[in-house]
């Protein structure tokens, strides 16, 4: 049997009528399960609260938090209505409560503001972007709205996703959201979806000793903190699907912006997610983001070495910026000297080496070569030194000396990881700084 919403239509609602609707809640419960009703001892194990704090919600004594209140909601299964009557009966019970008696956790939720900075002018990408705005103007609001940017290691989705999300931000107010899941990162393995829900938690202001320590308990609080509010996520460097699927915000109003290097196809046909490919630059935007991280007058002086430069790093993002600092390094050089040590060492990713991880050509691509399995990483190093711009299926098979079926699965895997690009029907290839990673890794695993 459903709450009664009209026990809460009184102009004024003690704690009573509070504890009052939780303990119909935990009977509904019961004979919806056809079980006992959960006892304290229960409800605390799965909330990581303690019994007393249990005992002194449901007996009218304590006034639960807000997001205490809704975690327990979750664990009774209150449909959205019960959960909004719950709502008002906390908020009249709040409101009748001493001046001089606040009630715990009552106040403003702080509004998170996580989006990293933008340290360079965001250039290009004009056509990925009128695509993004077209998509969140025809779904939302109120539609909560998911979006997954995919594309080969380097091709620039952080920094796209990082911007657009700066220009949409004033549409979200109540909060932006920055999580890195360190899908591929080589320093650890992923970031758990529990890490997540806390983190968020916390940037929401609930302390550590209030978020359950019952996964489905945390989901819950997770999902009341988004509902009834429009707040905009973007989830960095996924590595699969099940990592993200849990952290989709169920409530309309939400935007979340998921960036990985793999297609996650899962997403998209079963949890509504719209997908766009972030390709390689045009050659015009290429163009346009080496000179202005080099500087405008120094491109302006050397305009054909710039191109020069362009086509050495493969029009990839990363390669272009990791250039750019090799060259704002030596200010007073000509460009020509760095075409010229580029163009000495034909198929060799040395100068596209950084200090760090993230600014190293070779630690990107490895992070996606390493998580495939030993028939696909067969057939991407035997790639890298094939003679012929691209291949096809039967190609494939002759490469690595399998099957067409086998070898088409393989095609397939490369592609979903952006290792390898299907340009035409039945025709895949990789770029040349890509090609050049395969030639190095075939010279220790053949």
């Amino acid at each position: 049997m459903a709450v009664n919403p009209y026990l809460v239509s009184a102009e004024r609602t003690d704690l009573s009528d509070l504890a009052r609707l939780l303990r119909q809640l935990r009977r509904r419960h019961a004979r919806q399960h056809g079980d006992s009703e959960l006892t304290y001892r229960e409800l605390a194990a799965r909330t990581g609260w303690s019994i007393g704090t249990i005992a002194g919600y449901f007996g009218g004594r304590t006034l639960p938090p807000t997001n205490r209140l809704d975690v327990l909601a979750a664990l009774l299964e209150a449909s959205p209505t019960e959960q909004g009557v719950l709502a008002t009966a906390r908020d009249r019970a709040q409101e009748d409560r001493r001046p001089n008696t606040p009630a715990p956790g009552a106040g403003r939720w702080p509004v998170p503001r996580q989006l990293p900075g933008e340290n360079f002018r965001f250039v290009g990408r004009d056509t990925e972007l009128a695509a993004l705005d077209a998509l969140l103007d025809r779904s939302g609001p109120p539609a909560a709205v998911a979006v997954l940017l995919t594309g080969t290691t380097g091709a620039g989705k952080s920094t796209l996703a990082v911007n657009w999300a700066h220009r949409v931000a004033g549409r979200f107010p109540h909060g932006q959201l920055h999580v890195n899941l360190g899908g591929l990162d080589p320093d650890g393995p992923p970031v758990t979806p529990a890490r997540v829900v806390r983190d968020i938690a916390a940037a929401f202001g609930v302390p550590g000793d209030q978020i359950p320590a019952s996964p489905d308990a945390r989901t819950g609080l997770y999902r009341s903190l988004l509902a009834r509010r429009r707040v905009l996520m973007v989830l960095d460097n996924a590595r699969d699907a099940d990592q993200v699927r849990p952290l989709l915000p169920g409530s309309p109003g939400c935007l979340t912006i998921i960036t990985s290097r793999h297609q996650l196809t899962s997403l998209v046909a079963l949890d509504g997610v719209h997908h766009l490919v972030v390709d390689l630059p045009t050659t015009d935007d290429a163009r346009q983001l080496l000179a202005h991280r080099i500087g405008p007058a120094r491109a302006a002086a050397e305009p054909a070495v710039v191109d020069e430069l362009v086509r050495h790093c493969a029009r990839l993002p990363l390669a272009m910026v990791v250039v750019a600092a090799r060259a704002n390094a030596r200010p007073n050089f000509p460009l020509a000297v760095l075409a010229e040590e580029l163009r000495l060492a034909p198929g060799s990713l040395d100068l596209f080496s950084g200090d760090d991880a993230p600014a190293d050509l070779r630690v990107a691509f490895a992070g996606s070569y390493r998580h495939l399995t030993p028939a696909a990483a067969t057939l991407f190093r035997r790639v890298g030194a094939y003679h012929e711009p691209d291949v096809d299926a039967d190609g494939a098979a002759r490469l690595t000396g399998t099957s067409t079926a086998d070898a088409r699965r393989a095609l397939a895997e490369l592609t979903r990881a952006h290792l390898l690009t299907e340009h035409r029907p039945g025709r895949y290839t990789c770029h040349d700084l890509l090609r050049a990673f395969a030639r190095e890794i075939s010279r220790y695993a053949p």
